[in-house]
Formats: C-alpha cells, structure tokens, sequence
C-alpha cells in the first residue's frame, strides 16, 4: 500500500472512556426503558425500587429510551460536542446519589437490583464530573450569541427542580399524577438534567446535542403519557400535559433537524 494512503486517526483516551460509558447508559436505559414503559405497573417485581405511581414508572421509562437515543448520537461527537452530556448526566445523578441515601428505607437490599442502583448512582457522579472536569475548555475569548427562550426554560426547570425536591407532594400538582419521596426527587433530579441541556442550548446555539435531547425526552415523555393516559388524573390538565410535551418535541425536534452535524467544536 502506497505512503499516506491511509491516514490514522487517533482518538483520545479521554474520549474513548467517555463512549465506553455512553455506549453503557445505551444498553441499560433501553433495557430498562423498555421494562418500565411496558410494565409501569410491575416496577417492584423487575426495577431496583417500588418506582410509582405507574406514569411515573413509565416517564422513567421514556426518558431512558430518549436517553439510549441521545447517548448513542453522542457516541459520534467529537470531545466539545459531548460536554454538555457529561454536565447533564452529573447533574441527574449526583442529586439522584442524594436522594436514593436519604430515602435509602425503600430499598430491598436482599435483591441485587438495590444493590446495582446504590452502586450506579456512588460511582456515576465521580465518573461524568471527572471526565468533565479532566477535558479541555472552550475558547471563552469569542463573543457568543444566546437564545432567550431557551435560557428562560432552563431557569423554569431549575426552579421546578428545587421546588421538586423541598415539596414533592406540593410540586406536583403541576402534574397530572402524584409524586412524593424518592420518586419525587428523582422526577426533580431529571429536570436537572434537561435545565443543564436548556441551558447549555442557550448559550451555545450552534451545537446539535443539547436541542437533540431538548427534543427526545419531551418525546419519550409524551409516549410515556399516552401509555398510561388512563391513569393520569381526569380532566384539562392531562390534555394540556400532553400537549406541551409534544409542542416541546416538535419544536426542539425542528431546531434539532437544522443544527450542526456530528463534528462540533467549541
């Protein structure tokens, strides 16, 4: 083969870790996506704690098949175009660590599903901030854009997620369903996750990740909503629920169909 005729590419080690723990999150949230959406009803037979009421279980279930989506696209990024993952995944699960020890009485530790939730949500943490930490940092030094909408659902979701985690009971009544306890906080710890991805969205427009995601879990969402739509509490507020999560899908899902492509810098 003649000189130069292939060339090498060399990926970071920093890089491969982090698609090696996307490629997980893709493996065990569409597994357990799949279960919780399919069987809302069954959580205490299969997932790692009571998780309930059942559109609870199933959101949770929508939200790890949109997470399956969202971390395999990532796998195809370059290290800028994935650090707004790794922020949002730190902020899922190092509330999610706090919460699961607070509310540690509603686990089986006989069953080994306990046992593999405690030690996801010890090492998860450390894993993603570490990896966020230890990267590269954007050129600060060029002005940069943002967009209003965006940063303003960020601050809406980050308030609903303190909100969330004071008074679950009392924060829920903007839902169609009844939250409460551990369930409470880690509907809260989710809002997390998509306040980082809305913020990250706003000020750093150009890239494709975060809209993507601002898109998929409305979606996985809304699936999850029609799923258990005879469950919801009766009335306009499980019409006007699913509405807004599929306004969101469609909206973000627009904007995501026009962002950058796979390669994405700073």
């Amino acid at each position: 083969m003649p000189h130069g005729s292939m060339h090498e590419v060399t990926v970071h080690p920093r890089l491969l870790t982090a698609r090696g723990g996307f490629g997980a999150v893709v493996l065990a949230a569409g597994v357990s996506g799949a279960a919780l959406l399919f069987f809302p009803g069954s959580t205490g037979s299969f997932f790692s704690w009571g998780l309930g009421p059942p559109p609870l279980a199933a959101l949770v279930g929508g939200l790890y098949l949109a997470s399956s989506i969202v971390f395999a696209f990532a796998m195809r990024l370059d290290w800028f175009g994935i650090r707004s993952l790794l922020a949002a995944a730190l902020g899922l699960t190092a509330p999610t660590l706090v919460a699961t020890l607070i509310h540690l009485d509603v686990f089986d530790f006989g069953r080994w599903q306990a046992w593999a939730w405690l030690a996801l949500f010890v090492s998860a943490p450390p894993f993603w901030g570490g990896l966020l930490w230890a990267g590269p940092r954007p050129d600060r030094s060029r002005r940069r854009s943002y967009g209003m909408g965006r940063a303003l659902l960020a601050v809406v979701l980050f308030t609903w997620a303190v909100v969330m985690w004071a008074a679950p009971e009392a924060a829920s009544e903007l839902l169609p369903y009844d939250l409460a306890g551990l369930g409470g906080r880690f509907f809260g710890s989710w809002l997390v996750f998509l306040g980082v991805m809305a913020a990250w969205s706003a000020f750093r427009p150009g890239q494709s990740l975060p809209t993507l995601a601002l898109a998929a879990y409305p979606a996985g969402a809304l699936v999850a909503g029609l799923r258990t739509f005879s469950d919801l509490k009766p009335g306009a507020g499980r019409i006007a629920y699913l509405v807004f999560l599929a306004v969101l899908a469609v909206t973000f899902g627009v904007s995501a169909g026009r962002s950058a492509g796979p390669s994405e810098t700073a």
